[in-house]
């Protein structure tokens, strides 16, 4: 009997929860009716962290959308024209799509300097970047993604973790996360209407560790991993591609996420610690 092409993990209380079904690992009956957004801060972090949960995805009939954030720009191992490092990853990026079955219409674009996303945090009056292309008259991480967030309207978003090292990383993970809670509002009518829920979001390991224990396991037969190779390779103006494509192999078929969950702030639950009022005592 032929095995699955992907079997699931998940931990929850304590527990081990197996099975082949991606609606079953992640709680819903019906997950092709889902669309899923993966946040790439550059175009090839998504491949690398979560190129087996993409493919996996695809089967399933999931829709996948791919954001990516940066232009690519300070991606270059030999001296070229800005403009040609960038064109050159974007040819890269469509052909890794197409290894893992991705459509290159599901692929979007922020655009943004890659490097300089510290500086563009927030929302700005697009006359104070006038060099950065505008959405609906401003500029902005909190901008961009609350109008990607508003027209794509996923069920769940992918990002990676923001314990990497480099600071596109983290920018992106923080403004993704309160662009959440903007898309989801009233806030900035021009961008869309508002989403009905806020998507679940799981982190996904680039380079570092994730910040915190994952509690989903992906195990994938060997040719979706080789598919998952094949698309991190496309990236072959990446000088040292082809050692991290020999470091992933060597990690063998597995990849991991981190669900997030927001806790937002209540007085009820810190009570607890400090007892009723008829326990009080005088200092």
């Amino acid at each position: 009997m032929e095995s699955a092409p992907f079997e699931y993990t998940r931990l929850e209380g304590g527990k081990k929860h197996y099975s082949t079904s991606l609606g079953g690992v992640m709680g819903v009956k019906d997950v092709s009716k889902e669309t899923w957004l993966f946040v790439s801060p550059h175009d090839d972090d998504a491949c690398i962290g979560a190129g087996l949960w993409i493919q996996a995805a695809l089967a399933a009939k999931v829709k996948v959308c791919l954001l990516v954030v940066t232009d690519g720009r300070m991606g270059y191992c030999q001296p070229m024209p800005r403009q040609e490092v960038v064109e050159t990853r974007r040819v890269e990026t469509y052909e890794s799509c197409e290894k893992l079955g991705l459509d290159g219409s599901c692929v979007k674009y922020i655009d943004y300097p890659d490097g300089g996303l510290f500086s563009l945090q927030g929302r700005l009056a697009a006359e104070e970047r006038p060099e950065i292309d505008d959405i609906r008259g401003f500029v902005g991480l909190q901008n961009a993604m609350t109008y990607h967030l508003r027209t794509m309207r996923p069920a769940r978003v992918f990002v990676p973790t923001p314990t990497d090292l480099h600071p596109d990383h983290q920018v992106t993970y923080r403004e993704l996360m309160i662009s959440l809670f903007h898309a989801s509002g009233a806030v900035w009518p021009e961008l869309g209407a508002a989403i009905e829920r806020v998507p679940r979001v799981y982190e996904m390991a680039v380079y570092c560790d994730f910040s915190g224990p994952p509690n989903l396991q992906l195990l994938a037969n060997q040719e979706a991993f080789e598919r998952k190779l094949e698309s991190i390779a496309a990236f072959r103006s990446q000088e040292q591609i082809a050692k991290l494509v020999e470091n992933v192999r060597g990690g063998g078929p597995y990849e991991y996420l981190r669900e997030v969950a927001f806790h937002l702030y209540t007085p009820g639950d810190y009570r607890p610690l400090f007892g009723t009022t008829g326990q009080r005592s005088e200092m």
